[in-house]
């Protein structure tokens, strides 16, 4: 009903739930259905650059984020510190009433200061709440330009899947000054409060081992998973249809005793859900091999990972 959406409470409509040193949010049902109003019909239509941006659009995939960069031979990584608590309601704010021309909503205007009050807490986006990919997209929209401009001027090439950034190069002159370039985009077109990961960033150069969002770049500018965590995925396939001990002893062996000795679950069901969680990913990011794993696996097996119902 409109008269929810103009009237709810917002602080009353979620819980804070604190997983991994980090808080998340989680909306009741009544505002997730606002949100997922607000999503459909306002910030899907909002502007972001469409050449740069690889997370959270309908048609593209993260594997298409790296494949952008597979002619190139040194890459260049990083993420955004504390990202979504660091886009404030002022940024959002504006971010709104600049990118909404599109929207089918024809009086939104009217609405920003509402729909602000419904997608921001504690003055900040909030990790757990639909609307927050989104509207961080549409927070970086002027930053994303302007650090395109700079790397098309500069033979480099860049995209972006959430707050995981990648520029490569034909050379590797570029990365001294890289750094200083994107603090500098940051500050000027999002806020000062907002920079890169010094501990997540790297420097790659094709050749030698290494992931970009979980994918290889082969010397042939080959763009796969890593034979390593394919190797890992059929080994525990394996073993859950054959011998249900040594599925759960390899899985034991992969991890951090203190992390197994923190299980709030069984190490069986820690074990299904880690390969749920791969098996859904390696889906997005690679369809072909994943068929792979049906034809050998069986249809149903890898169907009952990915729909998370295996026991």
């Amino acid at each position: 009903m409109f008269k929810d959406f103009m009237q709810i409470d917002v602080n009353g409509e979620f819980q804070k739930i604190n997983l991994k040193k980090r808080t998340v949010y989680a909306p009741t049902p009544k505002l997730k259905l606002l949100h997922r109003f607000i999503n459909n019909t306002v910030l899907e239509f909002a502007d972001y650059n469409a050449d740069v941006v690889f997370s959270y659009r309908k048609g593209v995939s993260i594997r298409n984020a790296v494949e952008k960069h597979s002619h190139n031979n040194f890459f260049f990584q990083t993420d955004l510190s504390n990202f979504y608590g660091n886009i404030h309601q002022s940024e959002v704010q504006t971010a709104l009433m600049n990118q909404l021309k599109n929207t089918p909503v024809l009086d939104v205007e009217k609405y920003i200061q509402r729909i602000v009050e419904l997608v921001i807490v504690d003055d900040h986006i909030p990790a757990g709440f639909s609307t927050s990919p989104l509207l961080s997209n549409i927070c970086l929209f002027s930053f994303d330009n302007e650090l395109l401009k700079y790397c098309q001027a500069h033979d480099l090439t860049y995209t972006r899947y959430s707050d995981d950034l990648i520029i490569s190069g034909q050379t590797n002159e570029f990365a001294g000054d890289i750094e200083p370039v994107i603090n500098n985009l940051l500050a000027e077109y999002v806020n000062t409060g907002i920079s890169i990961n010094k501990s997540k960033t790297k420097l790659h150069k094709k050749g030698h081992k290494f992931k970009l969002l979980g994918f290889s770049i082969l010397p042939n500018g080959v763009v796969t998973i890593p034979s390593a965590d394919k190797k890992e995925i059929e080994s525990l396939l394996y073993f859950y249809l054959t011998d249900n001990n040594k599925f759960e002893n390899h899985f034991k062996n992969t991890q951090n005793p203190k992390d197994i000795e923190s299980y709030d679950k069984s190490l069986r069901e820690h074990a299904l859900g880690t390969l749920s969680g791969k098996l859904i990913a390696f889906n997005s990011m690679d369809k072909q091999y994943v068929s792979k794993l049906r034809r050998k696996y069986g249809n149903t097996v890898i169907d009952m990972f990915i729909r998370k119902s295996v026991k």
